[in-house]
């Protein structure tokens, strides 16, 4: 990775810069269009496609929500320069995952439950699988553990950002948003509390990270495989929060990308970070890939009657087939293609193309493991309706990270690691003659 930002001067990053409010206005509006697409496609009586829609979108912008705040934390633990600009951005997602949660139980306790055939014919389940899955279990289960993941994660936005506000309150005089000061209440911004802090966040960050790992993968099984209660596959809950974080990686690089002008990050945000970022993405590309074919070669070459069957539905199927050959595409062969250049990663237009492209096919991918277990009928559900719901998630996402990016400090200013390194070594040509 490249070695960070030399010379950083936290003088400019105090005060919060506003993202523009049409951006702002723009998720609202896309919110407004999710609602009314939820209401319509209920009305027009479809239930089953809304529902599934709604569950695909929760699974999505949760795991993307959590892979941002991770990635953060990584940088932390692994004491990354290279990245630094970019760590405010990136746990800023996780601002999201409250109305996401509340989403959550509404979808399970308003009929969420009926797509799940171990809720609709209990009397088919045998052994252990009896007892996992019933109502009440499952749902302590499922709203526990993501409450706790939440509150886990916020606990270290909380340290994050404690002595970055603390530094501003001082630059500005006191003018800051009044919720500033319950984040920095009994914290005075000496060099000791700021060392003590990050020593706080460092020691954090890898139980956080754990249990991000544990959580997400019974969240995967639970959430996910269950829609299929018949089906397993031990690897599937470690393909599904990698990817969590691969997203984490691949929304950091868009947002950042249309909002680092707004930000004033610009000048911090150079090609450099960009191609390690890209270098990041092309490997967990890979990862991905290689943890699907871990689980599809003993499967099918195993001819594992239990398992087999989830495969031929997605694989050999109609309208799956295709759609499957799509998610190939879009989450591998194009991302392993084009981010095998190193200019591309470095032209902010194209990079962000691909990384568009990247996350529209890690959404499709959540849409073809959840839904086939759900629909049986020859048609694609995803429709006008279906596709408006999925713009108010989007809209919604937008929305609470670039308010909350608008009222904090753009990057970590008193982070010691947006400074660079003091037993780095810079060789620079002698002077001519």
């Amino acid at each position: 990775m490249s070695a960070g930002n030399h010379g950083f001067n936290p003088e400019p990053h105090y005060a919060p810069r506003p993202i523009p409010n049409s951006v702002i206005r723009a998720g609202q509006v896309m919110t407004v269009i999710g609602v009314l697409s939820l209401i319509g496609g209920l009305a027009m009586g479809r239930v089953v496609e809304i529902q599934a829609t709604v569950l695909v979108n929760i699974i999505y912008f949760f795991g993307l929500c959590m892979g941002g705040l991770i990635f953060s934390a990584a940088m932390t633990m692994t004491l990354a320069r290279w990245g630094r600009p970019l760590k405010r951005i990136a746990e800023s997602f996780i601002v999201y995952t409250p109305v996401l949660w509340v989403l959550l139980v509404v979808f399970f306790l308003t009929g969420g439950l009926e797509l799940y055939e171990w809720h609709t014919h209990p009397e088919e389940l045998h052994g252990h699988k009896s007892v996992w899955l019933t109502d009440g279990f499952f749902l302590i289960r499922v709203f526990a553990s993501t409450a706790l993941l939440i509150f886990l994660s916020f606990r270290y936005l909380r340290l994050s950002l404690r002595p970055d506000l603390a530094a501003a309150t001082k630059k500005m005089d006191g003018k800051v948003p009044a919720w500033w000061g319950r984040i920095t209440a009994g914290f005075g911004g000496s060099d000791s509390e700021v060392e003590a802090n990050y020593k706080s966040m460092l020691y954090s960050s890898p139980p956080l990270a754990m249990a991000f790992a544990l959580i997400m993968s019974f969240f995967a099984f639970d959430v996910i495989m269950s829609l299929a209660p018949h089906w397993y596959a031990n690897m599937f809950g470690g393909w599904f929060f990698c990817s969590c974080l691969w997203l984490g990686f691949i929304w950091t690089g868009m947002y950042s990308l249309r909002a680092r002008k707004a930000l004033g990050i610009e000048k911090l945000l150079t090609p450099a970070v960009y191609h390690d970022l890209g270098k990041l993405t092309f490997a967990f590309c890979m990862v991905w890939a290689y943890m699907f074919y871990a689980q599809l070669l003993p499967i099918w070459y195993g001819n594992m009657t239990e398992e087999i069957g989830f495969l031929l539905v997605r694989l050999q199927l109609e309208p799956w087939t295709y759609l499957s050959r799509v998610v190939g595409a879009m989450c591998f062969l194009i991302p392993f293609g084009t981010l095998l250049s190193r200019g591309l990663k470095k032209m902010p237009l194209g990079f962000f193309i691909i990384l568009a492209i990247t996350a529209t096919g890690i959404w499709l991918e959540r849409f073809l493991v959840a839904v086939p277990s759900i629909w049986r009928e020859e048609t694609l559900p995803l429709g006008i309706m279906e596709v408006g719901v999925t713009i108010g998630f989007l809209g919604g996402f937008l929305w609470t990270v670039s308010k909350f990016l608008s009222q904090v400090p753009a990057v970590p200013v008193c982070d010691p690691y947006m400074q660079p390194n003091p037993e780095d070594i810079h060789v620079h040509p002698a002077a001519s003659h």
